[in-house]
């Protein structure tokens, strides 16, 4: 036997059997492919699923259009409050830009009621007590009856015996 011949019978059986196929049959995947595969076709299915959700509700609202149009539109208010939800540093943002407004007016042409209303605001926030609860599609911001680091100390020292 030449070398060659045994060059060719070892390369044979030491290659894997993919890639020594012969050329009319297929060769089967590789690696990489088997995982996008694996991970294609469950996004293939849940897209057709999805698909024929979407179908099936444009019948129903074709049938019902104004029960679909209410829903629709609360279904946008509702996003558009909870996109919008303002924050306490929002708040105070827009305070104190009004409160910048009305300083440059001059105190005879100035509203008493509003300039009353950002000085109390922002004492509140000076001295702690301006609280903030939001509610996820809209917000509250009140005045606290007292500071919570005040109350905090209040109930460490209390408990700790004076």
């Amino acid at each position: 036997m030449s070398r060659l011949k045994k060059a060719s019978s070892l390369l044979k059986t030491s290659l894997p059997s993919r890639l020594t196929a012969e050329p009319g049959k297929k060769k089967p995947p590789g690696r990489l492919k088997r995982m996008l595969l694996w991970l294609y076709n469950p996004i293939v299915l849940a897209g057709k699923d999805y698909r024929d959700v979407v179908v099936e509700t444009g019948k129903k609202m074709m049938k019902k259009p104004v029960k679909s149009s209410v829903y629709l539109s609360l279904f946008g208010t509702l996003s558009y409050l909870k996109y919008n939800n303002p924050t306490l540093d929002h708040y105070k943002d827009t305070t104190l830009y009004n409160h910048h407004k009305l300083l440059m007016l001059s105190w005879r042409v100035r509203n008493k009621t509003s300039d009353q209303f950002v000085d109390t605001v922002r004492m509140l926030d000076r001295e702690g007590r301006l609280s903030h609860c939001s509610f996820i599609l809209f917000s509250v911001v009140y005045s606290a009856h007292e500071n919570s680091e005040l109350r905090e100390f209040s109930k460490t020292f209390i408990t700790r015996g004076g």
